[in-house]
């Protein structure tokens, strides 16, 4: 995906614990300007995509990218509900009602990550 050069800009990590031992994942924050709108990746700790958390007109919604993960156990439900407590923060997540000023590709990532506390990357965001 064309989005994935811009991936990292907040992470967050959080152990899991299932049958096999603790793992340890990580939930990336990404604007993703396909779809228009921002999506939190979880990881694994080998930094591959496990799963895709995000949020539309139609509710929540979970992407597992990785067949190996134990979708039933009760720590993968945690960590998605993790996921979607740090995504809930960005106002703009779901991509609705984009500014008509903003038509450049960078001026719409940083739209997508705006967070509540009207920051985005750590920097506050002047409307």
């Amino acid at each position: 995906m064309a989005y994935e050069a811009l991936q990292g800009i907040m992470a967050f990590r959080a152990a899991v614990s299932s049958a096999e031992g603790n793992y340890m994942f990580e939930i990336i924050i990404a604007e993703n300007l396909e779809a228009c709108r921002t999506d939190a990746e979880i990881a694994d700790e080998s930094g591959k995509r496990v799963a895709i958390v995000y949020e539309d007109s139609d509710g929540w919604h979970t992407q597992v990218t990785d067949a190996r993960i134990e979708q039933s156990a009760a720590s993968f439900a945690a960590l998605i509900e993790n996921a979607k407590e740090v995504l809930s923060h960005y106002v703009n997540r779901k991509g609705e009602n984009v500014p008509s000023g903003v038509t450049v590709a960078g001026a719409l990532a940083l739209w997508l990550i705006v967070k509540d506390d009207g920051t985005a990357m750590g920097m506050t965001i002047r409307t």
